[in-house]
């Protein structure tokens, strides 16, 4: 039999119970680790490069050149991406040109400011314009997509981390891996879809791949998805890769994968020897 007492000694035990859980529960959430946002990778003050993009089974789906230089603004490093691309894309049947801009904070770490995309049909009529933009004082992204042929649009928001990375200059961040180690890094990645995912990017070695310039030893990563109750379904995305160059600055040489989101064909992109005047 359970006096009156004694019922009452259990009801303060629970609750007590409880509170101590709720008490843990909170320390585990304040010790967990912080996101941390990507180094300043390596790189000149300007470059320029140029890729292919090829279907998984091949032949040519679209090529690109882009450019990178430094600049300030109100007293802060900022990089600016340029790419300037022409041929087949997803979600186009027919052939296209686009540019897309993208700029980055490059001070004391390197995070994405904002990307705009234009896409023209070839006779230059405007398309589609894309446009990401992050606001770190709101902890938020905004991903907004003006269809111009259909009057459609897109315009959604996400709350992020301050390890937030956009398709539009990730090849550049990545070069900031601790290349060599088995350390994983891990990162929000805004998608074209648009989604948030988090993924890791794990180091799967060193890699001697032949390339449109010849042989190049290179390291080998993997970016992984982590779909949380999900991640059973991991198996139907598609393993992809990055490779980078050994050799400082760790130039990115080759990609495979999706080409933008989950109904995108598996594609390989590789970058070109840029090729010199007078050469």
């Amino acid at each position: 039999m359970v006096t009156g007492l004694s019922r009452s000694a259990i009801r303060i035990s629970y609750k007590r119970d409880i509170v101590i859980l709720v008490l843990f529960l909170l320390s585990q959430l304040m010790a967990a680790p912080q996101a941390h946002p990507m180094s300043v990778p390596p790189m000149s003050k300007k470059e320029e490069g140029s890729f292919i993009t090829s279907y998984k089974e091949g032949g040519t789906r679209w090529k690109a050149t882009w450019t990178l230089d430094e600049f300030i603004e109100s007293g802060e490093s900022k990089v600016r991406l340029v790419l300037n691309a022409q041929g087949l894309t997803n979600p186009y049947t027919r052939d296209m040109k686009w540019e897309s801009v993208s700029v980055w904070k490059s001070g004391a770490a390197f995070t994405p400011v904002q990307a705009v995309t234009e896409v023209r049909d070839m006779q230059g009529n405007l398309v589609m314009t894309e446009r990401k933009t992050v606001d770190d004082s709101a902890g938020t992204v905004t991903f907004v997509r003006e269809d111009h042929e259909n009057n459609g649009s897109v315009n959604e928001s996400f709350e992020t981390e301050r390890d937030l990375m956009i398709v539009e200059g990730i090849v550049l961040a990545l070069r900031s891996l601790p290349f060599g180690t088995d350390d994983t890094v891990k990162a929000q990645f805004l998608t074209n879809e648009p989604d948030l995912y988090n993924v890791e990017f794990k180091q799967k070695g060193r890699e001697t791949i032949n390339t449109p310039g010849g042989e190049v030893e290179c390291y080998k990563v993997e970016l992984v998805p982590k779909l949380g109750a999900l991640n059973v379904f991991k198996v139907f995305f598609p393993k992809t890769y990055f490779w980078f160059t050994v050799a400082p600055p760790h130039k990115w040489v080759r990609y495979e994968g999706l080409e933008n989101d989950r109904d995108s064909p598996e594609v390989v992109m590789e970058a070109v020897p840029v090729k010199k005047s007078g050469n």
